[in-house]
């Protein structure tokens, strides 16, 4: 329950997870530096996304910077994206074939959400 409108009720999203990973996507493909979100499933909370130390000057992904991105649901880590969407898994299943909703309860920890290009995709699942 992390959405605000302008009113400043806070509302409910919920998503298919594959909403979730298109996002993630996006942001490596845009060098964005970071997608994490806080998500609610089966009554359990869970942290999913990557981060990184990402420089203009360097890029994300490249061989220079101090530490590669690092892909993690929960106490899963991974490399590369592909690794992640490969062998992440939630109650036993691979995450990235699941299509049940989530509840997104945070994201990039509180901070700046307004300021990345793809919030505004969560209008469409927010639940009054």
């Amino acid at each position: 329950m992390f959405f605000k409108k302008r009113d400043k009720t806070k509302k409910r999203v919920v998503c298919p997870i594959p909403v979730i990973l298109q996002i993630m996507q996006d942001a490596v493909d845009g060098d964005e530096g970071s997608a994490q979100f806080d998500i609610l499933f089966d009554g359990k909370d869970h942290k999913v996304g990557f981060t990184s130390d990402f420089t203009r000057r360097l890029g994300l992904f490249e061989p220079q910077s101090y530490r590669d991105p690092k892909f993690y649901l929960n106490q899963q880590r991974f490399n590369t994206f592909e690794d992640f969407k490969a062998q992440a898994l939630l109650n036993g299943k691979l995450f990235a074939r699941m299509t049940d909703e989530v509840e997104v309860t945070d994201v990039d920890e509180g901070q700046r959400l307004v300021k990345f290009p793809w919030y505004v995709r969560f209008n469409d699942y927010i639940i009054d």
